[in-house]
């Protein structure tokens, strides 16, 4: 079976922080399944650290994993 991948992002802990929605460039840190924060490459878009993010989650994956992995945007 293949896998199939759901995403919920959340921001709460973010928007506490920093009083906004994340947004711009710079390093960003995401954290799933209880593991320590993931920092992404510097210099990265919001959006294009949520697909980085992604990427590395499926890579992660086993192959016939179906579900959704909650990702918390760290402050």
């Amino acid at each position: 079976m293949a896998q199939h991948i759901g995403f919920e992002f959340s921001t709460r802990e973010f928007e506490l922080s920093h009083g906004r929605s994340p947004k711009g460039r710079g390093s960003w840190a995401f954290e799933y399944d209880g593991q320590e924060p993931v920092f992404t490459p510097g210099g990265m878009t919001y959006l294009e650290a949520k697909a980085w993010v992604k990427t590395r989650i499926r890579s992660e994956a086993p192959a016939d994993f179906v579900g959704v992995v909650v990702v918390n945007v760290c402050p």
